[in-house]
């Protein structure tokens, strides 16, 4: 176990220092501690809808802006700072939440933005709705593809139900949606029995993450940040700071600049989305963009781990740059996360990273599982979201319900004792990332039913289990990490209130209405205005042609084991993750953390790698000038950055709504 000097002087170098860490550990005070009230509650429900509804019509109705792919959406973002500025005014009237019913508000919000949109919901439909619509001669699905698919696990197109869903509903015609009802219960069933795990998974690593291994959780700490209030002012503690308001207006000042453009050439537009460069030929294009959401995000994250994304993010453009000149098609690419070897790599570390974390909480999960069999001995879990029992073997259960599932599916039974462990260790290694690195825009490169293919081949997989792990596209979303990283982002949240069993009741409720709310949305905008006129993700055929184009070329063309050299990548990727651990541990003042090994070549992290770079170099000279208290005060301008990020792009959809509808402006997006 590392020492308590160095695990200090990692605090200091970081940036967080004993004050900003023991802060993050802080309980609320005893007089706020009652959280699931009514008015709580309702503040949730609003705030979710609200949430679910701005992140889907963003894209279906406006066309504009990408306000749901971070792991802080500003889908959510903007309406929880929303009900955090009135709630001061609530205050006044003696009306106003507590901060333990803020943080309520905050962990279920974040839970319930996880499943809209490109979360999960899109890809469900675009999975469920295609198989049959798009099947043609030329594509030879129905030949390879539909013998495998079960009856119940797509709806039927009876009634012209899929062709209006995409098209349209005639006037005065009403659409048969009585098809869906079979395979939404079980894909419902599958989805949330799955979550389950994950969230099992997440209570019983919250001790280790939190207490033992003092993890950051930076994006946490922006949202308990909103709820703070300064002494002897009634605002939130943020409004009181000037240097807020300097970091607000910048972004409100060019962004409104920019929706002057819209209207006038007078107002010429300030290119702050950025170009692109190559520093020279065959080296990889590498992206001009300024996100003042990954700069805001970014400052709360540790010094050496900001350090060591961009550091790796340079070095991996020299490997891919190797990867072109030589030929090598396996690595090639034009941009990093195009180059596939880079991309089995950072898998390889991101795996490495996972199984490294459970290994360092083996201990704690030894006791978890003792207090599951004996619950009347053993560690004190009366602080946890879940029981240990329940923990264990709601864990169990419910791995055990999803693999019958997938069995019933027609999925072979040693793909799904592959497939499942796979996944769990990569939902495991991207919330590992979110909570440590504190970087918005982070996601794994492979997805787990391809790594599945690609290490045992198609010809071994079978046709069948082919077809149905083309479905599980369906879990990846845009990948996120499922809702894994969500619900740790929620427990820590949460961290601290009383009734931590009825909290966890309000979290699964908020997943539960927020995928309701989005699939009712789904299907109303797909049969009111056809699905074909979705924007961006929201066009089914963007997901479901690629996805099973790809299942039929693989049972025409089997892929061999080990795919053609990519899986090595992903062997060495563990084996420097490995290396660069134990010098780490051996080291404390080595500069390179292991994370940045894990998210290199990533598609996030790699576009904004401009905005890294620079809150890297502001937040080194604020340390070397005035250290933690210059750090301290710096917090302030930061969130005064996300404010006028949120804040201009809902005032940009209330633009594009009324001037501009089905032809927005994305003026958020990395």
């Amino acid at each position: 176990m590392m020492s308590a000097g160095k695990q200090r002087w990692r605090e200091s170098e970081a940036g967080l220092g004993d004050a900003a860490a023991g802060a993050l550990q802080t309980h609320v005070p005893s007089g706020e501690v009652r959280a699931v009230t009514p008015r709580a509650v309702v503040a949730a429900l609003v705030v979710i809808v609200t949430s679910v509804l701005w992140d889907e019509w963003m894209p279906y109705y406006v066309k504009g802006s990408n306000i749901s792919r971070s792991h802080f959406p500003v889908a959510f973002f903007f309406p929880f700072l929303s009900l955090v500025v009135l709630n001061m005014l609530l205050n006044r009237l003696r009306w106003g939440l507590t901060r333990s019913e803020l943080f309520l508000v905050l962990g279920a919000g974040l839970v319930a933005i996880a499943v809209p949109y490109d979360g999960v919901t899109v890809f469900l439909f675009a999975m469920l709705s295609g198989p049959y619509y798009f099947a043609s001669p030329e594509n030879g699905w129905a030949l390879y593809l539909h013998e495998h698919i079960p009856t119940w696990l797509v709806p039927q197109n009876t009634a012209q139900a899929i062709n209006w869903y995409y098209e349209g509903t005639p006037l005065g015609e009403m659409p048969a949606l009585e098809v869906w009802v079979t395979p939404l219960f079980w894909w419902t069933c599958l989805l949330g029995a799955m979550a389950f795990a994950v969230f099992c998974m997440v209570v019983m690593l919250r001790k280790q993450w939190m207490a033992h291994e003092r993890l950051a959780y930076p994006l946490v700490e922006v949202g308990r940040m909103l709820t703070e209030t300064e002494p002897g002012c009634r605002l939130p503690a943020f409004f009181c700071s000037p240097i807020f308001w300097v970091g607000f207006g910048l972004v409100m000042g060019i962004k409104m600049w920019n929706v002057a453009s819209y209207f006038s050439p007078a107002f010429p537009n300030i290119p702050i989305e950025g170009g692109s460069f190559r520093a020279f030929p065959d080296f990889p294009i590498f992206h001009e963009r300024l996100s003042f959401y990954a700069l805001g995000f970014g400052y709360f994250a540790r010094l050496d781990v900001l350090f060591s994304v961009w550091f790796f993010i340079l070095l991996t453009a020299f490997e891919v740059f190797a990867f072109n000149r030589i030929g090598y098609s396996v690595g090639a690419g034009d941009v990093q996360w195009q180059s596939e070897a880079l991309g089995w790599q950072s898998t390889g570390a991101l795996l490495f990273m996972a199984g490294w974390s459970l290994w360092m909480a083996r201990a704690h999960l030894r006791e978890v599982w003792r207090k599951a069999i004996r619950p009347s001995v053993g560690l004190d879990d009366s602080g946890e979201l879940l029981s240990s029992r329940m923990a264990v073997f709601g864990l169990v259960g419910a791995l055990v319900f999803v693999g019958g599932w997938l069995y019933a599916a027609g999925m072979a039974f040693w793909v799904v004792l592959v497939f499942l462990p796979v996944t769990l260790l990569i939902f495991l290694g991207i919330s590992r990332v979110v909570v440590e690195l504190g970087l918005v825009y982070v996601y794994y490169p492979v997805t787990p039913y391809n790594a599945v293919l690609q290490v045992f081949g198609t010809s071994s997989v079978g046709p069948s289990s082919v077809t149905i792990l083309a479905f599980m596209r369906v879990f990846n979303g845009i990948e996120k990490g499922f809702v894994m990283p969500a619900f740790a982002q929620a427990a820590k949240a949460v961290d601290g209130v009383v009734k931590p069993r009825r909290i966890a009741v309000v979290i699964c409720l908020a997943l539960a209405l927020g995928f309701a709310v989005s699939v009712a949305d789904t299907l109303f905008i797909g049969y009111r205005f056809g699905a074909y006129n979705m924007g961006n993700y929201g066009r089914p055929h963007k997901i479901t042609l690629p996805a099973f184009d790809q299942a039929v070329s693989q049972i025409r063309n089997p892929s061999p084991a080990g795919g053609e050299g990519r899986v090595m990548w992903a062997g060495i990727g563990a084996v420097a993750m490995a290396g660069l651990t134990l010098v780490r541990y051996r080291m404390p003042r080595w500069p390179l953390h292991p994370i940045g090994l894990a998210v290199q070549g990533n598609y996030g992290v790699t576009k904004t790698w401009l905005s890294i770079f620079l809150v890297w170099a502001i937040k080194s000279i604020l340390m070397r000038i005035g250290g933690d208290a210059l750090y301290e005060r710096g917090k302030s301008f930061f969130v005064g950055l996300l404010a006028g990020q949120a804040l201009s792009t809902a005032i940009v959809f209330g633009v594009d709504l009324i001037w501009f509808p089905g032809n927005g402006h994305n003026v958020h997006n990395y």
